[in-house]
């Protein structure tokens, strides 16, 4: 089985570069409450970290146990198939291969890269790919990926 990995070193500087900017927001709010500050930089405070706080806090929470994992493969894939470790699908039930690209949700979460699996079936498979990719690392992986099922999608 051969495997699309991502690079700890990545998972790592997100994690890293998240839990700063949550210890900032924080910093923050203790200056807001406890610091002698004028209002309009207090509620400057309080709003950059209740804006801060679930942005970042969100990355943090997602790539932190990324970083600690041994494990760092996305999708193993053969001939035959595609599995991200839950769901399997043979490459003949997959009639095409997406990309979506981050965004933010309701409330300031935000919404992950994915690969999107468009299957014959009129289902779609998503796999997740947490940022842990770096955007040329996303396009290498989509013609790959491309690449394999125009090979072995067919029966």
């Amino acid at each position: 089985m051969n495997a699309i990995s991502y690079r700890k070193s990545v998972a790592w500087g997100k994690a890293l570069g998240s839990l700063v900017f949550v210890l900032v927001c924080l910093f923050l709010l203790y200056g807001a409450f406890f610091m002698d500050t004028t209002w309009i930089r207090t509620f400057f405070c309080i709003t950059s970290a209740i804006i801060g706080i679930p942005f970042f806090g969100g990355y943090l929470v997602v790539c932190l146990p990324r970083a600690l994992k041994s494990n760092t493969q996305l999708l193993t894939y053969d001939q035959k198939s595609i599995s991200d470790g839950k769901k399997t699908v043979a490459w003949v039930d997959i009639e095409n291969i997406s990309y979506s690209g981050p965004s933010i949700q309701k409330w300031l979460f935000p919404q992950f890269p994915q690969l999107i699996f468009h299957l014959k079936n009129r289902e779609t498979w998503t796999v997740s790919t947490y940022y842990l990719l770096t955007d040329s690392d996303i396009q290498s992986v989509l013609k790959l990926l491309r690449g394999l099922l125009s090979r072995n999608g067919k029966k």
